[in-house]
């Protein structure tokens, strides 16, 4: 019997109870957005994943975001989104991001402030709300299994076939 990546392994153990849903949700929320591009939405995957101190889902979507996004580009958010040549569109939506993941709690209608100056609409934020969301469960899952960083050639190459096909 072949290796199974950890992701694949926790959508197929018990398909219909989580793998079948969460797997929707991920293709709808990283394939099916309004108003972010795949290579956005897959930037906030890893960003979120980086926050969460989850290396496996850092560099497989990291590696998607490539596909869209300068690599030099991606770097310099997951090292410092603050000081990366990022829009501010973007800068707010990942700082916003920050604080959701981190300290959830404490997350309040003011904290949409910045986003509205900015001019991101409900539909915008609701749609990085879904990614963040489904990445802090994610990670929780594969930090507990402990599953092994994807070399780079195997995240390269995931990038590209996730870019490609999608989550179904």
């Amino acid at each position: 019997m072949g290796f199974t990546p950890a992701p694949l392994a926790i959508f197929l153990y018990r398909r219909n109870f989580f793998g079948k849903h969460f797997v929707k949700l991920l293709n709808q929320s990283l394939r099916h957005t309004q108003c972010w591009s795949i290579g956005e939405v897959e930037l906030m995957a890893a960003f979120v994943s980086k926050i969460n101190d989850c290396p496996y889902c850092v560099k497989d979507h990291a590696a998607v975001a490539k596909n869209e996004i300068d690599e030099d580009l991606i770097t310099a958010v997951l090292e410092n989104y603050e000081t990366a040549p990022i829009d501010s569109k973007l800068k707010s939506i990942l700082a916003f991001l920050k604080k959701l993941t981190l300290h959830p709690s404490i997350v309040t209608k003011a904290d949409l402030v910045p986003l509205r100056a900015h001019k991101l609409s409900d539909k915008a934020i609701e749609e990085a709300i879904n990614v963040c969301a489904l990445f802090c469960s994610i990670n929780i899952l594969l930090n507990a299994l402990g599953d092994e960083v994807p070399s780079d050639k195997a995240a390269r190459r995931a990038g590209k076939i996730l870019y490609n096909m999608g989550y179904q």
